[in-house]
């Protein structure tokens, strides 16, 4: 069965509602549910208020869930870890904020860098707002707003602090507290945190700052523009959000056990909420968001590990006790059979400050405490529950799932063009080549066939006759589907892949490579780059490419022949691979590493299309047998795998050699294919 119509049928047969993450603030409310059918009192018809009720039900969330308590893990921790970052505050012009002082902020360097928009001369004298300067009008320039190009002036418009500096302006500088604008119009804790979540779930990180189009953009840039791309993101969501406060004017009602009298102040339910931690972070091995504020402010957080402490089967008169209610009747849940008392502990993610380096994810590691009883039925399953002591006013207001986007919900913001700066943040940086350099250019503007072996072929001609010591080519491919390329680059008898099949759905390639096994070959003569498309759908364009070669004795060696050692590489194994199905032998792909080849940290970039990833083994072999298990049936029916893994610990001995990708499938029914994947040392 198609994999997308099993998604649709799954999802019809129970009931998930996909939700979307929307505008202004750090987070959202969920789509509207309902709470079941009351009776003429105002109360539940089977006489519980809050009982486990459509919008708390875990079915909402995707995936085959086990509600089982005795199947279910009591810790577990997302293989792949959130990263932090800061949440682009909305008072502060969400990331049309200039956080590197006197440079662009991340809207106004991609206007420059894609969207064709060249600030004028006197443009980085203008002063943008801001509400914690003076007051006087004369502190910012509202000319600076008129000249901002096309994304910049959407974000300060539609999700920055114009409203704020329309008051500005409507009471000379600050809010006036005798009159209507007595305050100003976005509290600080307004932003992109529902965003952000998201982004740091699905996304790959930057590394390390990148230059495009004469334009520079920092790690900071790099994860505003993937964090405003998904403003709008589906999700499934379960609980409802809480939108009192504790003042007096909005305050959260309380009865005499301490409950809130409001239902939707008083979930997440306990039952829900130990379903899907248990289950996500335990058995998927995935991380789930939450908004752990459970009043009208909405704090979003990944979550990324969980573990319970205490797991204790209690009777009707402890549970009393522990929830303060009279009576030798459990007054909750009558299909309850069984009670437990459970404290748990999650992991979340924080916010961090947008920098130049990538923030340290375990420095921004929080955890809260929960106490909650579970409400078991006759079959063993976990039916609801109630929250008691602190997590009665402490308590995740409600959490989601989101999904990874193909399309920027912002305008004039391709997340495909994002993605491609965070892919060339995370390449080794190719150094300069020394010597008395060969450079040519190659054809330009040579249009790829779509789904055609046959390929697009570009040639450059070298005519001095030199022995080649070593070989850089910088390539600019036009694609909106790298992923269906393999790049090859031939000369005479000798031919290497630089570029196979990579990269998935990202747009357009634009990098420079360092080609082995060319060493000792006579440099004239015709150099072709050949790029084959490999499926359907995409097309593309060879826009230009160079070819620099260092002569033998002018500080070139060939890292691919032994002359000599290399600081990193990305080097490609065998991809385009079918998986089959319910076999424990699999497939084996080899990436060859040239000879001399160093590095301190060593990555494997893996993308394999499979529709239900918990039936893998994925493990990798150096050529010294050293062995990592990249991956044991963990992720459930989580769709495919495209990520990035860190070799720890780290590969011993040398590095040359073949390394070998090791895929099996150990169970019937859904079949994959390891697409590429690239043995990345730096």
């Amino acid at each position: 069965m198609n994999n997308y119509v099993r998604h649709l049928i799954r999802r019809a047969a129970t009931g998930t509602l996909i939700a979307t993450l929307g505008l202004s603030a750090c987070a959202v409310a969920p789509a509207n549910g309902t709470h079941g059918d009351k009776d003429e009192s105002g109360m539940f018809a089977d006489g519980k208020e809050d009982r486990w009720d459509y919008r708390n039900d875990p079915s909402r969330f995707d995936g085959e869930l086990n509600y089982h308590l005795e199947d279910l893990p009591l810790e577990g921790r997302a293989d792949r870890e959130a990263w932090p970052s800061t949440y682009w505050p909305t008072y502060e012009d969400s990331i049309n904020h200039r956080w590197q002082q006197d440079e662009l902020s991340p809207a106004e360097k991609y206007d420059r860098a894609f969207n064709g928009w060249e600030p004028g001369e006197e443009f980085m004298e203008l002063r943008p707002f801001d509400r914690n300067r003076p007051a006087p009008t004369d502190s910012w320039d509202p000319e600076y707003y008129e000249q901002l190009g096309p994304l910049a002036s959407l974000i300060s418009n539609q999700m920055g602090n114009k409203g704020d500096r329309d008051i500005a302006v409507r009471t000379g500088g600050l809010p006036d507290v005798d009159a209507d604008d007595g305050e100003w119009a976005t509290e600080t804790w307004f932003g992109l945190c529902h965003a952000w979540v998201p982004a740091s779930m699905l996304e790959e990180r930057p590394e390390r700052a990148v230059t495009h189009n004469g334009v520079t953009f920092e790690v900071g840039d790099m994860e505003a523009l993937l964090i405003a791309a998904y403003n709008r993101a589906p999700a499934d969501m379960i609980g409802g959000r809480c939108n009192l406060g504790n003042d007096d004017d909005n305050k959260v009602e309380r009865d005499e056990q301490g409950r809130a009298t409001a239902t939707e102040c008083r979930d997440t339910n306990p039952g829900s909420f130990h379903v899907i931690m248990s289950n996500y972070l335990g058995i998927m091995n995935r991380p789930y968001a939450e908004d752990r504020t459970y009043d009208y402010q909405v704090w979003n957080q990944p979550v990324v590990a969980f573990e319970v402490t205490k797991m204790e089967k209690i009777d009707v008169a402890k549970a009393n006790e522990l929830l303060t209610v009279d009576g030798d009747e459990y007054i909750y849940n009558p299909d309850a059979e069984s009670l437990y008392e459970v404290h748990a502990s999650t992991t979340y993610i924080t916010e961090s400050s947008a920098s130049t380096t990538p923030a340290d994810a375990s420095r921004f590691e929080r955890t809260d405490n929960y106490t909650y009883i579970l409400e078991i039925d006759a079959e063993g399953k976990i039916i609801g529950g109630e929250w008691f002591g602190r997590s009665q006013a402490n308590l995740p207001d409600f959490l989601w799932s989101p999904s990874r986007i193909e399309r920027s919900s912002v305008r004039n913001l391709d997340i495909g063009q994002v993605r491609m700066l965070v892919q060339m943040s995370r390449e080794p940086e190719v150094p300069d080549v020394p010597g008395d350099v060969i450079e040519v250019l190659g054809q330009a503007n040579v249009a790829i066939p779509d789904n055609d072996a046959a390929g697009a072929k570009s040639t450059a001609v070298v005519n001095e006759s030199a022995e080649v010591g070593s070989v850089q080519v910088e390539v600019a491919i036009g694609h909106t589907y790298i992923g269906d390329l393999t790049v090859t680059l031939h000369h005479g008898d000798h031919e290497r892949v630089v570029h196979n099949r990579e990269g998935g759905g990202q747009d357009d390639l634009r990098k420079t490579f360092n080609v082995a096994g060319f060493t000792g070959a006579d440099a004239a003569g015709d150099w072709v780059l050949e790029v084959v498309d490999s499926a359907g759908r995409d097309v593309g364009t060879i826009e230009g490419w160079t070819l620099r070669i260092t002569p033998e004795g002018d500080g070139g060696t060939d890292p691919g022949d032994g002359g000599g050692t290399t600081d990193g590489g990305s080097f490609a194994g065998h991809g385009n691979m079918p998986i089959p199905d319910n076999d424990d032998g699999g497939i084996t792909s080899v990436a060859e590493v040239a000879a001399g080849t160093t590095g301190t940290t060593t990555q494997i970039a893996l993308n394999i299309t499979h529709p239900y990833v918990g039936d893998l083994v994925i493990a990798l072999t150096s050529p010294t047998g050293q062995q990592w298990i990249l991956q044991e049936r963990t992720g459930g029916n989580a769709d495919d795998i495209n990520r990035t893994f860190a070799l720890d610990p780290a590969p011993e001995g040398a590095l040359e050699g073949d390394w070998k990708l090791g895929v099996s499938d150990r169970a019937g029914r859904d079949t994959g294919t390891l697409n590429s994947w690239s043995l990345n040392i730096r």
